[in-house]
């Protein structure tokens, strides 16, 4: 592990296929980030370069002298924020999504910004990504040291990545013959951890496994009877989060009908499955699954899983005759990938249910201005919401389980609310805006949605309410602040439910002491709501 008195050269740190750099953005922050601005403690390793980034297009980036340690296609590098993030070749790195916190305990210790690349006279974004970390400035540490201030202004980490199908990239090892290390004795400095790509797992991991062949190491564990047991009696120990991201776990196990736990749980698939390739070949393929538990009969959102699985056909040839490896493949040996995102546990009949004024005043705005907002595990951000239909957002396993499949967004309206992907379809508005108060003040709005599939014309049953910041709230008529009169013309949260799963919600509601507000939340909007609009479709 990393020491604090040494920084660790990152051609002496040896990884074995599936380790590699990947921090979390706390460690980048607090490791790496605030520790290059003070330069009064070594940073753990070499592993981020410095570089003037701006002055290149990403593609003349050395992200090759990554490629022993960092996901493929993927750098990080220390630099200077420039006017405009242009670069000198005429491109432009823009801002893609809000600003969002870096948070260490309670405290907010840094932001950071997606933003995409566009070069220099193309009108269509290249595939490069960026994220972009910086101090956050209102730490008190720094408050009065004028110097620090403006390092902590310009001085950034950003994290530059080419977005194609980059876990299916040709990840070509010539020798697999692999002498079999103990998880124990590989190690570690700080942000370093067993973080392998889909095609690390099924080439080096689960082919090894099955042919009976040495395995990098042991950072998978066998799950002899991973489908006998509810996600949280799996032996995910301390030992193992030590090389995992947080509540994580790597398990060999084999697929048993209906993956149905002892206790009546079960898997449950939320996506299609998806090939996993090696250059241009076919090896595997993975789905994803959420934990329905059987007590509650619902999707907890707690546990979710990525299951691997060897294709047959890359394996053994048609006119093969062995039939053990045959019986092995066909009786689906697999790698399960769980990972588990608590939430705040509530007391019988406690949910999460916030008033539109909440979600404005204490969610939204807050979001917009990047200030803490009080239970940020309850949104999701998700830049390109309007690209997914809805039964590819709910549930993945990130958003609170207080009533089935209903869920909140942080996302940038587009137009038309059309998905640009997954078959085609739309967000409909049923009815106009409806004002949100808070006294005699107009704050918000919010407005109701239904989906539609492309070329149908009946209503799906989910449905969507968009809130949105009032303008004229937030800044007066001729404040000169563009970027934040952009936000907020453009930031929304998205609450988004399944209206069969919601009417079949098991919990009897009364709403005799609800307000008004409240009891508008729970259903489509009525004439009486309709009648209260004051904008039009435009003004989102």
């Amino acid at each position: 592990m990393d020491s604090n008195n040494q920084t660790i050269s990152i051609e002496d740190v040896k990884l074995p296929p599936g380790y590699r750099f990947k921090p979390n953005d706390s460690e980048l922050i607090t490791r790496y980030l605030i520790r290059k601005i003070l330069n009064n403690r070594p940073l753990p390793t070499t592993a981020i370069k410095d570089i003037a980034f701006y002055d290149f297009d990403p593609e003349q980036l050395p992200i090759g002298e990554f490629s022993a340690y960092c996901r493929p296609k993927e750098a990080y590098f220390f630099t200077q924020v420039v006017p405009g993030r242009m670069t000198k070749n005429g491109g432009q790195w823009t801002v893609s999504g809000p600003d969002l916190q870096v948070t260490v305990g309670d405290q907010v210790a840094g932001l950071k910004t997606r933003f995409v690349f566009y070069s220099a006279g193309e009108e269509e974004r290249a595939k490069w990504t960026m994220r972009e970390y910086r101090v956050y400035p209102g730490l008190t540490l720094y408050s009065q040291n004028e110097i620090l201030k403006s390092k902590i202004d310009t001085y950034v980490i950003c994290k530059v990545r080419y977005k194609e199908d980059d876990e299916n990239l040709n990840l070509s090892n010539d020798d697999h013959t692999f002498q079999t290390i103990s998880i124990e004795d590989v190690k570690l400095p700080r942000g370093f951890r067993f973080a392998p790509t889909h095609t690390e797992l099924i080439r080096d991991y689960l082919i090894n496994k099955i042919l009976n062949q040495p395995l990098p190491t042991t950072a998978i564990m066998d799950y002899i009877d991973f489908y006998d047991i509810d996600p949280d009696q799996l032996p995910i120990s301390d030992k193992f989060l030590a090389y995992y991201r947080d509540k994580e776990g790597y398990g060999f196990t084999q697929v048993v009908p209906g993956r149905t736990t002892r206790s009546g749980g079960h898997w449950k698939t939320l996506d299609m499955e998806m090939p996993v390739m090696s250059g241009d070949k076919l090896i595997g393929s993975k789905t994803y699954f959420a934990f329905y538990s059987a007590r509650e009969k619902k999707c907890t959102h707690n546990w979710t899983m990525h299951e691997y699985r060897v294709d047959p056909g890359f394996m053994i040839q048609a006119e093969s005759t062995d039939e053990t490896l045959k019986s092995k493949i066909d009786s689906t040996f697999v790698i399960c990938k769980v990972r588990n995102v608590d939430f705040i546990k509530l007391p019988p009949g406690y949910y999460y249910k916030p008033t539109d004024t909440e979600l404005i005043t204490d969610y939204l705005i807050n979001k917009i201005l990047n200030r803490p907002v009080p239970y940020s595990i309850a949104f999701k951000d998700i830049i390109f919401f309007y690209d997914l239909n809805p039964e590819q957002l709910i549930p993945i396993g990130e958003f609170s389980a207080d009533r089935g499949r209903e869920a909140y967004f942080y996302t940038q309206v587009v137009e038309e609310r059309r998905t640009m992907k997954s078959g085609g379809g739309g967000w409909k508005a049923s009815g106009q805006d409806v004002l949100i108060m808070r006294g005699d003040e107009v704050i918000g709005f919010k407005k109701y949605f239904v989906f539609y599939w492309a070329g149908e014309n009946k209503s799906t049953d989910w449905t969507m309410y968009e809130y949105r910041v009032n303008p004229g709230f937030m800044i007066p008529a001729n404040e000169p602040n563009v970027t934040l009169k952009r936000k907020i013309d453009t930031f929304v949260i998205c609450n988004v439910c399944n209206k069969e799963d919601y009417d079949n919600w098991s919990i009897d509601e009364t709403t005799s002491d609800q307000n008004e507000e409240t009891m508008d939340d729970e259903a489509a909007p009525s004439q009486s709501d309709q009648s209260k609009s004051s904008k039009s479709d435009d003004q989102s």
